[in-house]
């Protein structure tokens, strides 16, 4: 309903921001935020673009980089820059380049103040300063896709990266792996030569305590994998160490921690199978409860695609969840062409295997017999 308007909306919103000062300006922000959440790339037209950046930009010129009035305006353009996609690439640089000296000069005042040791009495800096920038890399590098991967290699945005997945606020961490995820779809080109930094510290990091934390770095992991490829097969071991109790983790632990888990090793699955499927017997019932759960088309696929490459290794290390299995089959209502051929194939094998009347007698009658008829068993 708002696209036919969006034009003197944003008008009235710009003409707003040169009248309204510092308290109605975070109003402002989030007005604006939230409009280029709502409409998403709707946002990206020339003359849209035109009546928003340029005042956004001339607040962003003008406002000190120790200014605690920057963190609307980087929270605004994270949500603009994430809905105009390619359109704000003339901005792109500029912002790219400031958020990383919010960042590192943010690090060097930490170091400093750690140096002069506790005898000294400073008040520590605002680690908000780092959230709110990695926040925006992260909406630039979602935003922009492989168009970052220019400001990425011309910068030192990787080596601070690093130093935020290492500080010990909590919330550095959560957007440090946020952006490291983000990263790994735009340009894991320029990953791979640090995987052996970066993945061991997502791992550390798989610590449900941080709820958080430990989501943001399953699935930075899980990026890694998709776009990184086998390259990471010697870090899988230890990764399940840390992965397979979330996964089968107490009633008590987040329902969306043990969902990311199963996401993260479907994931794997894809890509190293013969890594996880030897030892599939001993989470295959969890991983098709959690799969069952996850709502995002894209990732439950990935999901049951990484666990049915498992299976294909491992058929009879899961015999104990093929009741649990056929329910999540019945549960896609509508596969991918590719999907179902993989259903049918592994359903056919344990028909082979187990025989009918075992599958019959094993499985929920009504999901065996929705799958039965929707491939033909």
């Amino acid at each position: 309903r708002l696209l036919p308007y969006l034009e003197p909306i944003l008008k009235n919103l710009m003409f707003a921001l040169h009248k309204y000062q510092a308290k109605n300006l975070l109003v402002l922000y989030d007005a604006v935020g939230t409009l280029a959440e709502s409409v998403g790339p709707a946002l990206n037209r020339k003359e849209l673009i035109n009546i928003l950046m340029p005042p956004l930009m001339h607040k962003w010129n003008n406002i000190n980089d120790k200014d605690r009035n920057i963190f609307p305006l980087l929270e605004c353009l994270t949500s603009i820059s994430t809905a105009l996609r390619s359109g704000f690439l003339p901005f792109a640089q500029p912002v790219f380049n400031r958020c990383l000296k919010i960042i590192h000069s943010t690090l060097a005042d930490q170091q400093r103040m750690n140096a002069m040791g506790p005898q000294m009495h400073f008040d520590p800096p605002e680690k908000e300063f780092i959230v709110v920038s990695l926040d925006l890399l992260a909406g630039l590098a979602d935003g922009l896709g492989s168009s970052i991967e220019s400001l990425v290699r011309n910068s030192k945005c990787l080596m601070l990266l690093f130093e935020c997945l290492r500080d010990p606020d909590q919330e550095v961490r959560q957007s440090a792996f946020a952006l490291l995820g983000d990263l790994a779809k735009a340009c894991i080109g320029h990953l791979k030569p640090h995987i052996d930094k970066f993945l061991p510290l997502a791992t550390a990091n798989l610590n449900p305590q941080y709820v958080s934390v430990c989501n943001n770095a399953s699935w930075a992991i899980g990026e890694i994998a998709l776009h990184g490829g086998a390259e990471i097969a010697k870090y899988i071991p230890p990764l399940m160490q840390r992965l397979i109790p979330i996964l089968k983790g107490n009633p008590d632990l987040p329902v969306n921690l043990r969902e990311n888990a199963a996401i993260t090793l479907g994931r794997l699955g894809l890509v190293c199978p013969e890594i996880i499927a030897p030892h599939i017997q001993h989470f295959g019932v969890e991983w098709c409860h959690m799969i069952r759960r996850i709502m995002d088309p894209k990732e439950r696929e990935h999901a049951s695609r990484g666990l049915c490459n498992c299976i294909n290794r491992n058929p009879r290390g899961i015999v104990n969840a093929v009741p649990d299995l056929v329910i999540v089959i019945a549960s896609y209502h509508q596969p991918s062409e590719g999907m179902a051929r993989v259903f049918h194939g592994i359903l056919t094998g344990f028909k082979k295997m187990l025989g009918k009347e075992w599958l019959e007698s094993k499985c929920n009658k009504q999901a065996y017999k929705m799958v039965a008829m929707r491939y033909n068993l």
